[in-house]
């Protein structure tokens, strides 16, 4: 299984991402070690973050091609209102 999901920090900056394990890589985001900051160069230090929405796929392909979708301005637009 594969997610795409949308985190959120206080400030209300949000990222889209997808994954295999999404409670992982919701810990990885909310890192603050410097050595781990590599993978996520976006979000280091600018959290904590906390999941707003999440979608889950059977294939790679499936969440990628809806993450790039979420990307684009109708995609927004969706996940603002529920996905």
């Amino acid at each position: 299984m594969f997610f795409v999901y949308i985190i959120e920090n206080i400030n209300g900056k949000k990222y889209t991402g997808y994954t295999s394990n999404l409670y992982d890589r919701l810990a990885m985001h909310n890192d603050v070690s410097k050595e781990k900051s590599r993978f996520h160069r976006t979000t280091y230090n600018k959290g904590p973050w906390k999941i707003i929405f999440q979608r889950e796929f059977e294939t790679r392909e499936e969440a990628l091609r809806f993450e790039i979708f979420l990307k684009t301005g109708k995609g927004r637009e969706r996940a603002r209102h529920g996905g």
